[in-house]
This record gives structure tokens, sequence and C-alpha cells, in this order.
């Protein structure tokens, strides 16, 4: 029987590229010098997406996991604007460009491909810029940018289809946000948008913090509620249909102590469930896009260090995963860049699919940008509980069952299929985690 993991611990840090187990591997081909690979990064189900540069041309790169694990299948072109941020959607992937111009453009399936269908247009030329952020929702994206009406200030620009045309419905900039850094990182699934919210350092009347949640309603995307924790929250955020999670301090925006905070939804209520820390984490829970939550499991990557994380191209930083059990939150093994690829933010986004854990680790100098990958499973405390219960039993053994001779979740071993292998693991696991 194992023994069952306190909510809040400490974690030894590992420096190795294979720590307890999880070994990262790269995605083929390595990025292009500057590329920034990794940086704009999703996942859905068994598809993969990352931004890259190839012949001084922008493209996003797709790969596949399959029973011979993850491999490209197709290149496409998005053009001279680097594609900061990818979003998944029910059928669609959105993506906030660089520069300026237009704040993003969206990519669809065909059978000869995926290719660029629509450009999301700027509302306000003279109101919007530097778009920064992508997210989406089943038939929706959201697009952050500087507000330069406002200090201090994003907003969040939705995109919708309306007669089968990708149009902006509604921009989200609350007025009475004074101080406080509104939309500096957003998450969205299903019919809900968490935008994140986090006071302003040395700046008077800072007090408006939070992960303020939007649930979409019969005309526009609706303020539900804003959730607030410590003396600040909100400077990152992720939520899935069922979670919210915000990044929250003890001590100020720029804390030495900091914690993610877990509310769960019952419609358009939120309840608290529980809190993850570690006394290893220093000034920052890092990047905005270094965190998802996802069937009870959460991504994400730190700072390991009091001081000096604040830089681009630093290299002390660990990406973690969290696995709800019960009612405790878990930690499971800290995973570091491996040896041999320069200075790059490892970490900067974490992403889950396939069964697999996806690190970026984009350049910032004469580096190459890379996305690593591991199976998701070897990360985890108690990789056999699926339910999230707190216990492997039979419910965990029907899903292995269920999903037989696929890949996925259920792929405990990381061998791309699940069979026997995953299911003497499992039976090796039984009982309380």
């Amino acid at each position: 029987m194992k023994s069952p993991v306190l909510l809040f611990l400490t974690v030894a840090l590992c420096t190795t590229s294979v720590v307890g187990g999880v070994e990262l591997v790269p995605l083929d081909p390595i990025a292009e010098t500057g590329s920034y690979a990794g940086q704009a990064l999703d996942v859905k189900g068994n598809l993969a997406a990352v931004g890259h540069k190839i012949n001084d041309s922008y493209s996003v790169r797709f790969f596949k996991h399959s029973a011979k694990g993850w491999n490209q299948i197709e290149v496409a072109e998005i053009g001279s604007r680097r594609g900061l941020s990818l979003a998944f959607g029910e059928d669609f992937l959105g993506v906030a460009l660089s520069g300026s111009g237009n704040a993003g453009i969206v990519l669809e399936p065909s059978k000869a491909g995926w290719a660029v269908t629509a450009e999301l247009l700027n509302p306000d030329t003279n109101r919007f810029n530097s778009f920064s952020l992508a997210a989406a929702s089943d038939q929706a994206i959201f697009i952050s940018c500087n507000d330069s009406s406002q200090q201090y200030r994003d907003a969040v620009l939705v995109y919708e289809r309306v007669d089968g045309i990708w149009q902006h419905v509604q921009t989200i900039a609350p007025s009475s946000a004074v101080c406080t850094l509104f939309g500096e990182d957003i998450d969205a699934a299903g019919d809900m948008l968490v935008v994140g919210s986090t006071r302003v350092l040395s700046c008077s009347g800072g007090n408006v913090h939070g992960a303020y949640v939007y649930i979409r309603g019969e005309d526009l995307w609706e303020l539900s509620t804003t959730l607030q924790e410590g003396d600040t929250n909100g400077k990152w955020v992720a939520c899935d249909n069922d979670t919210v999670v915000s990044w929250c301090s003890i001590t100020g925006p720029n804390s030495t102590f900091d914690y993610l905070e877990i509310w769960n939804r019952n419609g358009n209520s939120f309840s608290s469930n529980g809190s993850v820390w570690s006394g290893s984490w220093g000034f920052d829970i890092y990047f905005a896009e270094g965190m998802q939550i996802e069937e009870g499991i959460l991504s994400f990557g730190t700072c390991d260090s009091y001081w000096g994380c604040q830089t681009n191209t630093t290299t002390n930083r660990t990406v973690y995963t969290a696995q709800r059990g019960g009612n405790y939150w878990s930690l499971g093994i800290p995973v570091t860049m491996p040896s041999g690829y320069g200075s790059s933010g490892f970490g900067r986004n974490t992403k889950m699919g396939g069964g697999s854990l996806f690190i970026g680790a984009p350049a910032y100098s004469v580096s190459r940008g890379v996305v690593f990958h591991a199976p998701l499973a070897q990360t985890l405390p108690c990789p056999a509980d699926f339910d999230g219960d707190g216990n492997v039993n039979v419910n965990d053994m029907l899903r292995v069952i269920s999903d037989w001779g696929g890949t996925g979740r259920a792929d405990i071993n990381g061998d791309s299929t699940i069979n026997v292998s995953d299911l003497l693991s499992l039976l090796d696991s039984w009982g309380d985690c």
C-alpha cells in the first residue's frame, strides 16, 4: 500500500534529465535558432501543435500520437508574424500573432490538411496592440492584448463564429480595475472563461485582484464571480469545465511565498478544493502559459530559487504535476531541463494530452527552442488512480480495459499502447495511494 501524501510538502530538487524514471524526449525536428518553439504550444487529445520558424517564415507543426509515439504529420505556414500562443477549440486552432496588424488567425482542418481559414481582426487599431495570449473554448477564441486607453490594464478580445464567419463579438476590460494587471493570463473551457488580474507592485490603489470568471450567457460572456485569495492572486490562471486554479501570494505581487489555490465549480458557484505549495518555489510560479489543469491533474512550471529567476536566460526551473486524490492534491516527480540545450525558458508552457506531458522551452538568445515530452504517468504520484478518488481499484481497472489497445492517460508504463503491461502496473499499485 502507498502512503498518502499531505497537501503541503517540500520537494527535493533534481538536476538530471532522468528523475525517478521520467525521461524527456524532444519533438523532432529541433527548431531553428530564434524560433521561440515551445512558447506557442497546445495539445488536444492525440494532436499537438507547436509554433516554429522555418526558412525565415513562421509555421505551425502538427504532431499526432499513435502506438509509434509522437510523430509530425504536417506543417501549416502562417506567414511573417510569429505565433505567440496557440489554443485548440472544438474543430479549430486559434493563434495570437506578434507585431502589429490583426490580433490573430484561425486554422481549421480539411482533407488537404490544416490551413489558415480566417483572420481575427483588430476591432480598434488605435486602442489595442501587443497581442499576447490565446485561449479557446468549444466555439470561441479569446486574445489578450494591451489596452492603450488604460494604464496597467490589458483587454480580452472575444471572437466567435457568426453565420459561419469568425467575428469580434465582445471586448472584456472592466473599468473598475485600478493599478491592476487585468488580463495578464487567460484560460477557457466549455462555457467558462477565466481572466487573471493581479495588483501592480508599488502602485497606489491596486487592491483589485483575483481570477475573474465569465460564463457564456444568452448574448455575451458575463462576469459570474471573482475568486480572491491571499494578498493578491490571478497572476496566472487555468481552468477546465469543473475547476479553476489561480496563482496566489501572501506577501505581494512578486512574492517569495506563493502557492496555487484550486476551486471546484458547481453551476455558477465555486468552493475551495485545497492548495498546492512547496517551500522550494521561489520568486514566481513562472509564466502564464506554464499551467494547465485537466482530469484532476495540474501541470505547471516553477522557478526554484528565491532570486534571479526573473530573467529569461536562467535555467534553475522545474516542472511539476499535481494530482487530486480524494480531498488532497499531491505533487508528482519534479522534472528539470536536460543538459545540452543552452539557456532557455524551460517550463514556459506545459500541456497534457495523448497520455503525455509536454514542456515548452523557447529560446531567448542564440539557443534553439525545443518542446520536450514524457509519459504523463511517470510524473504522477499515483499514476493508476484515473478517477482521482485516492484509491486504485476496480473503477481504474475498467478504465484500462475500456481503452485497451489505444493510447492516452491509461498508458501507465509509457510504451504508447494500453495493454497487459499497464494492467499489471495497475494491479501492482492496488489500494490506497
